[in-house]
């Protein structure tokens, strides 16, 4: 279904270049702050504290004009998702049975995922004056996995002879190429132009549509998350 509608929304733009509608384009950059959320089956086997990635998002766009008042926007952008996890470990599966920890054991999850994101949205100005201009935004974005890096770093307690406890440090890492290659999103945010000159700073929040089967250590099953994602970006026309 993600794909239809993303093939859809190209058809049109193809459609309208053809009719040759007005049409602006520029570029655009700025910051990602984005994080990975979902659920899992079992919160007596660990407990997940999701931090945030920051990231850099940036690239063209390109508008054409349906009215004075709504336009149709397709971009091209680079963009840096992901999220920093702690996982906290009170059970760990031992010759095939589910054994408590005597001390919880402690993973620090990094996920990292660069993408070709390409939205297509729908632009409505709201206030359009010689001093201020104000346009709200929505729409879904399709994007296509680039570069991926997991690192995992972590211990586990053993009890030891003396009655305290010896570490296992665990590393690994990989490149995540077992990950979802494309991710689908629902996109929304707005712009905010000051005076006359062709700047807007935008604010935009992409929900990921998609679970994606993000590596764990290796005694547990993938976990499947998606990415959410804040932007705030300068847009600048060409």
């Amino acid at each position: 279904m993600h794909y239809l509608i993303s093939l859809l929304l190209w058809v049109m733009m193809a459609t309208i270049l053809d009719a040759q509608v007005p049409m602006n384009w520029g570029g655009k950059a700025g910051m990602n702050i984005s994080q990975h959320y979902g659920t899992k089956g079992d919160e007596g086997d660990y407990k997940v504290q999701t931090g945030l990635r920051l990231g850099a998002v940036g690239g063209l766009w390109l508008d054409f004009a349906a009215s004075e008042v709504l336009s149709l926007g397709f971009e091209a952008l680079y963009s840096m998702k992901g999220s920093h996890q702690t996982i906290t470990i009170d059970h760990l599966e031992m010759n095939g049975v589910m054994e408590e920890l005597a001390k919880p054991a402690q993973m620090k999850v990094k996920y990292h995922l660069d993408y070709f994101e390409l939205p297509v949205l729908l632009k409505l100005k709201i206030l359009d004056t010689d001093h201020l201009g104000l346009n709200l935004v929505t729409g879904s974005a399709m994007s296509l996995k680039l570069r991926g890096h997991h690192e995992l770093d972590g211990t586990v307690w053993f009890p030891d002879d003396e009655g305290g406890f010896e570490a296992l440090k665990i590393w690994e890492e990989s490149a995540l190429r077992n990950v979802n290659m494309f991710d689908f999103s629902f996109v929304y945010g707005g712009g905010l132009r000051v005076g006359r000159l062709p700047v807007c700073l935008e604010y935009r929040f992409t929900l990921g549509w998609d679970y994606l089967r993000l590596p764990t250590y290796q005694f547990f099953d993938p976990v499947e998350l998606r990415n959410q994602t804040w932007s705030l970006l300068l847009s600048s026309e060409f």
